[in-house]
């Protein structure tokens, strides 16, 4: 999951107007975290950082990290609270987690995040794990070094499902990345799929970005299957991603999440994984 947030959520009507028409600036919590299928909680609370024409350095985004709230996960019969640690696999890289609780497909968890006048609750539950058959890797056409991976996902007919795909590049990273083009509904499709899982975009890199991963990449990628809500955050999430550049299509709206008191989300999911190095010709 890619800590773009803080951004996003302040980007409705700022794309192409002049600094005098911007509206005061109110600072609002932001809240992102998971669960997954036997995986523990990992949450993250920042607070909005405001846009203006002054160039603001990445150091400065320490100043918007959430270090004191009071985080907690209950599943109906246990209330665990989450343990706040700096994670230089993560960007910003402070996040709350704990090892006390694993996610349980078809159980519902309901987080709390406490900080001082603050208060931001939501309840998700955990779908089951896709039914991803297998990953293969793919050459791009007409690049030798540039790679794609697929997974094969055999949607079942008899129920109505959400996918959302997830990638990540390096061997010390923690934080997936979404997918380029990676969400879907499947409505669209075919039984079995084939699902192209792209790298990630990271923004704030110097690199000139590629949706390929490259040889001699260590690569893990995965398909996560995600509830309605979900998939209506991350569809917009990634429209923000593909079309913020874009002076003719910019951004209309805030992404919806489905945490009250706090911009953000939590959502449950429920995952395959697999892990790749990309090789040599």
């Amino acid at each position: 999951m890619r800590h773009l947030l803080p951004y996003l959520f302040l980007i409705t009507f700022l794309a192409g107007c002049d600094a005098d028409v911007w509206q005061p600036y109110s600072s609002e919590l932001v809240v992102e975290g998971w669960i997954e299928g036997e995986g523990f909680p990992v949450v993250m609370v920042t607070k909005t950082v405001p846009l203006s024409t002054d160039k603001q350095p990445k150091d400065s985004l320490a100043n918007y990290l959430v270090k004191w709230a009071t985080v907690s996960v209950s599943d109906g019969d246990t209330t665990v609270f989450l343990t706040g640690k700096y994670d230089k696999g993560y960007f910003p890289p402070y996040v709350y987690t704990t090892t006390a609780m694993r996610g349980k497909e078809g159980k519902s968890y309901h987080l709390r995040v406490e900080y001082r006048d603050y208060c931001a609750t939501a309840t998700t539950t955990v779908p089951a794990a896709p039914a991803v058959e297998g990953f293969y890797l793919e050459r791009a056409e007409g690049k030798e070094t540039y790679y794609i991976v697929n997974a094969i996902l055999n949607d079942p007919e008899e129920t109505k499902n959400y996918y959302q795909l997830f990638s990540r590049v390096g061997g010390k990273e923690k934080q997936f990345l979404t997918s380029y083009l990676g969400n879907f509904d499947d409505n669209v499709l075919k039984r079995p799929a084939v699902l192209p899982i792209y790298r990630g975009r990271k923004l704030g890199s110097n690199n000139i970005y590629t949706p390929y991963f490259l040889a001699g990449d260590t690569v893990a990628v995965k398909v996560a299957q995600i509830d309605a809500e979900a998939y209506r955050f991350w569809r917009g999430y990634n429209d923000i991603l593909s079309n913020g550049s874009n002076q003719f299509f910019t951004p209309a709206q805030n992404v919806r999440g489905n945490v009250e008191g706090a911009r953000g989300y939590w959502h449950g999911m429920g995952c395959r994984t697999a892990h790749f190095i990309i090789p040599y010709l």
